[in-house]
């Protein structure tokens, strides 16, 4: 696009700051009406009405409760940006003036500001297509629910990339707040960043009998235990020690009074992994360590369920990505992120177009701890709500500028 002023990092960063009150007034609207997943209908109602008003196109219910937005610029590339929108069922119990008026129900994984950011970054981005000076396409993609699936083990990121949002797409990034990182720094980092997330539920079975008489019987309890040592080997002695990878079992149900030996036990948990490989690995063991009942009498029935797959960074989108946060942000704020073992949809993206994730800095310097997310106290620091719209915005227009 000749004869246009060209778009500077500082630009979009002092915009964004201009646009601080908009950001925060839409992430403290969609806090005090949280809605779980599937149900943010009122979260959607919100952003197409923004959008409307910015005189951006939408699509509404996609993925059921997402809305898509389309901003038109020059013939360059075509990027998408997504946020999330859902809540969890959590209890708040911050005691700000702008704490859920739903009980039981919280905006703890800070979804409410990725959806406020998303629309920052729209308001900019329509701003320069408006006067000539955007040299592709954006694809605002405001995403339900990431938290959760529907009864047909599909979540909104599923969804959105089965009923075609996401195709076209030259590159597609997105933004996660981290409750660890100070306000005014951005990380991320090429390949994998979040890990695989399955799920999976064992019964241990034997047959019930008198506490008093052991012998007559066969322990479920005990037998559990034997499962239980042999799955938390399977990571120290399975599983390559360069690979990385966890399995949790976070619940054990058995037995409803003390002189009483039980029929079953039950036990669920989870299973995160990054690559393939050790995916599959550590389902085959996790079924092989059950299988050491069997020689003693007992059966284990063993299911796992499939959640999402490694969130794996393009090494091309993540380039660009540092090359736009190096520009927006002094070096010091700009930081490689670790891996964890927390899963994400906006893996599916990721493998639909080159992709990368974000990690905003959200903790102010001056609390005593950190307030993490998934609990009824997480809280982010709203000084880094413009920092994380004028980053979408940056790795967006970054894209176009190097690839068109």
């Amino acid at each position: 696009m000749p004869n246009v002023q060209p778009i500077t990092h500082a630009e979009l960063l002092q915009r964004a700051h201009e646009l601080h009150e908009n950001i925060r007034h839409w992430r403290r609207t969609i806090h005090r009406h949280p809605e779980l997943s599937f149900t943010e209908h009122q979260t959607a109602g919100l952003v197409n009405a923004t959008l409307t008003d910015l005189h951006i196109e939408t699509e509404t219910e996609v993925a059921k409760t997402g809305v898509v937005g389309h901003i038109q610029g020059g013939d360059g590339p075509v990027v998408g940006l997504r946020a999330d929108m859902d809540a969890l069922p959590i209890l708040e119990e911050n005691g700000t003036e702008f704490d859920s008026q739903r009980a039981g129900l919280m905006h703890a994984c800070g979804h409410d500001s990725h959806t406020a950011m998303l629309l920052g970054a729209a308001t900019i981005l329509k701003e320069l297509s408006d006067q000539g000076r955007l040299p592709g396409s954006v694809r605002l993609l405001f995403q339900p629910s990431e938290e959760a699936q529907d009864d047909e083990g599909k979540s909104g990121g599923m969804r959105m990339v089965e009923e075609g949002a996401l195709d076209g797409l030259d590159a597609v990034f997105g933004i996660h707040v981290d409750a660890t990182a100070p306000t005014g720094s951005v990380g991320t980092r090429s390949g994998p960043m979040l890990a695989a997330a399955d799920r999976f539920s064992i019964e241990i079975r034997g047959f019930g009998g008198h506490a008093a008489a052991p012998h007559r019987s066969l322990d479920p309890i005990a037998l559990s235990a034997q499962v239980i040592n042999a799955i938390h080997q399977i990571v120290s002695r399975r599983l390559d020690p360069i690979d990385s990878g966890v399995i949790t079992i976070g619940t054990i149900q058995g037995g409803t009074v003390n002189n009483v030996i039980p029929e079953s036990v039950y036990m669920t948990g989870t299973i995160r992994s990054y690559t393939p490989e050790a995916r599959q690995l550590l389902d085959d063991q996790l079924r092989n360590a059950c299988r050491i009942v069997e020689p003693l009498g007992g059966q284990a029935i063993v299911e796992v369920f499939k959640g999402y797959p490694a969130t794996i960074n393009s090494a091309e989108a993540t380039e660009v990505a540092f090359h736009a946060l190096n520009g927006l942000l002094d070096e010091p704020n700009v930081f490689e992120a670790p891996r964890i073992m927390a899963g994400e949809d906006f893996s599916y993206m990721a493998q639909k177009a080159p992709g990368c994730f974000l990690r905003l800095g959200v903790r102010n310097p001056s609390w005593d701890r950190i307030y993490p997310v998934h609990t009824s106290t997480f809280r982010l620091d709203e000084d880094a709500l413009p920092i994380g719209a004028a980053s979408l915005a940056a790795a967006a227009i970054q894209w176009m500028q190097e690839k068109r």
